[in-house]
């Protein structure tokens, strides 16, 4: 039942992934399915390409950060004997948490360079 514990580690490998393929591969064209589109990313020229350079460093921070906390907390929580529904509820709930708070982060920098 334990191996359920992995699923914790989705969301911070989709971030880490995610941000190494934009990193990579960045979008050059505004088009809607491309690279970090936010309605603040795609404001002006300027904002989608500077949202383009910092977004990958941005998500891949917040990715390997958040594997770091579920491994501890996963951990920890094991130890104390939580059960595993718990344990990935609150990896759930730190993951969407942490990926909201990737793109706020991002439209935050974006506002403060052109503002």
């Amino acid at each position: 039942m334990y191996y359920l514990l992995v699923l914790n580690f989705i969301m911070p490998f989709v971030m880490v992934s995610v941000g190494y393929t934009f990193k990579k591969h960045p979008a050059s064209d505004m088009d809607p399915n491309n690279g970090y589109n936010t309605p603040t990313s795609r404001k002006t020229r300027e904002h989608w390409e500077y949202a383009q350079s910092i977004a990958p460093d941005i998500f891949i921070f917040f990715g390997k950060a958040l594997g770091l906390i579920e491994i501890v907390l996963s951990v920890a929580m094991y130890l104390f004997h939580i059960s595993i529904h718990e344990i990935l509820c609150v990896g759930v709930f730190l993951g969407m948490g942490f990926l909201f708070w990737g793109f706020y982060k991002t439209d935050l920098e974006i506002e403060k360079k052109f503002t």
